[in-house]
């Protein structure tokens, strides 16, 4: 047998002291930003740092997503939107924006699960500072909770706790998404935040009614 040596690795940037909690590389324009405790950071192909704003807590998991022209960080319960123009970072303080648990992008609106029950809504088209208190629809196959909702190859993904349910947008004037006609199955998430897709096949730990734990792939 014989140990080769390897290439190791360099320091390239340092952004901030806390747990990086969430990164995100723009498809939009190549900007990339990181979360690290409550601060968010931009850092250039220099390897340089900018602190962009901060968010209300140094702790826990978060979503990014991103429309034709925001960023917008979810951290579990409060929704914060980066606009690339003005670089002005800021929570989200529309009164009928619910408690958030998750967020996603789908056809430049942004879409949120609500904290414990089982609904998504949907901001205005491309302004993800504007949201309507009748714009939202619910996973009903099963009474179980939303945990996670999830862009997977243009259809939105509504994980509950034991059950998923698929809808698309139609295009419809009173409200865009309906649910795909048969799409939905009898297994939900377990860790709402390991829900990947590679290519066009989605991967998530799940659970079924019994509570046991596996890999899928849809």
């Amino acid at each position: 047998a014989a140990l080769y040596g390897t290439p190791g690795l360099s320091s390239f940037a340092t952004a901030g002291v806390g747990a990086v909690r969430g990164g995100f590389k723009s498809k939009k324009n190549g900007r990339v930003f990181f979360v690290s405790g409550n601060i968010l950071y931009e850092v250039d192909s220099a390897g340089s740092e900018t602190n962009r704003g901060s968010l209300n807590q140094s702790a826990g998991n978060i979503t990014i997503s991103e429309n034709e022209t925001q960023l917008a960080i979810c951290d579990g319960a409060t929704v914060y939107i980066f606009t690339y123009s003005s670089n002005v970072f800021a929570e989200v303080t529309d009164a009928d924006l619910p408690s958030a648990g998750t967020i996603t992008t789908i056809d430049n609106y942004f879409i949120i699960n609500e904290a414990d029950t089982g609904k998504f809504y949907i901001s205005a088209l491309g302004d993800g500072t504007s949201w309507g208190a009748l714009d939202f629809a619910s996973a009903e196959s099963s009474p179980d909770k939303i945990l996670r909702v999830f862009n997977a190859a243009g259809e939105l993904w509504a994980f509950g706790e034991t059950t998923t349910e698929l809808f698309s947008n139609t295009g419809a004037s009173d409200f865009p998404f309906e649910k795909i006609s048969g799409g939905d199955f009898s297994i939900g998430i377990l860790a709402p935040y390991s829900a990947q897709i590679i290519g066009r096949t989605t991967f998530w730990v799940g659970q079924d009614e019994y509570g046991v734990g596996t890999v899928y792939s849809a």
